[in-house]
C-alpha cells in the first residue's frame, strides 16, 4: 500500500520532490515515515496519475465571463468530486486499519484472560517451589529407610538362618539323646 518513495512517486507523476511535499502537507497525497524514508500512498499517486490532480486547466484569454465562470464551476466541481474519491480511499483505509488493530485488541485480550484464568488456578511460585523441595526430600527419605529395610531384612535372613540351624543341631541333639536313653534303658532291663 505505501510503496513508493518520495524521489519514486516524483519520477511517476512527473513533478519534484518538493512539489511531493507540498502534496503531503496539503493532504493530497497520504504518506508513512518508516525510519528517515518517507513512503507515499499507491493508490493516492496513482489516482492523481489518472485523475490529473497536478495538472492546471488553463482558461482560454478570448472567453467571455459567463464562459470563465462555468470552466471555473466545472474546475471546482471536479476538485470536489477528486476530493470525495481521496476521502473515501483514506476512509476504507482507516477503517481497515481499524479493524485490524480491533482484531488484533480482540486476540490479545483472549490471551491476558486465558492467562489470568490459568494464574488464578494455579499455585504460587512460591508453594510450588516448596511442594518441590518437600517431594525431594520425601524421595531421599523413601530411597534411605528401602536401604534400611533391606540391610534389616538380610539381616532377619541370616538370623533366620542360625535359628534354623540351632533348632536342627538342638532336634539331631534331643533324638540322639533319646536313642541314647532308650539303649541305656534296655540295657538295664536286659
Amino acid at each position: 500500500m505505501y510503496k513508493l518513495t518520495r524521489q519514486e512517486a516524483a519520477d511517476v507523476l512527473n513533478i519534484s520532490t518538493r512539489s511531493v511535499d507540498r502534496y503531503i502537507k496539503a493532504w493530497k497525497l497520504r504518506s508513512k515515515k518508516d525510519g528517515k524514508i518517507i513512503y507515499i500512498n499507491n493508490n493516492d499517486i496513482e489516482s492523481m496519475k489518472n485523475n490529473g490532480l497536478n495538472q492546471e486547466v488553463i482558461i482560454p484569454i478570448k472567453v467571455d465571463k459567463e464562459d470563465r465562470e462555468e470552466i471555473i464551476q466545472t474546475k471546482a466541481i471536479q476538485q470536489e468530486k477528486q476530493s470525495e474519491k481521496i476521502l473515501t480511499t483514506i476512509y476504507e483505509d482507516l477503517r481497515q486499519e481499524i479493524q485490524k488493530k480491533d482484531d488484533i485488541i480482540q486476540t490479545l485480550s483472549l490471551r491476558l484472560w486465558k492467562a489470568e484464568e490459568i494464574a488464578k488456578n494455579s499455585i504460587s511460585l512460591m508453594d510450588f517451589k516448596k511442594s518441590q523441595f518437600l517431594l525431594e526430600e520425601s524421595k531421599w527419605y523413601l530411597s534411605w529407610e528401602v536401604e534400611n529395610l533391606k540391610k534389616e531384612k538380610s539381616k532377619l535372613a541370616k538370623e533366620l538362618k542360625y535359628e534354623k540351624n540351632t533348632n536342627n543341631i538342638m532336634i539331631i541333639f534331643l533324638v540322639l539323646l533319646l536313642i541314647l536313653t532308650a539303649v541305656i534303658w534296655f540295657m538295664k532291663i536286659g
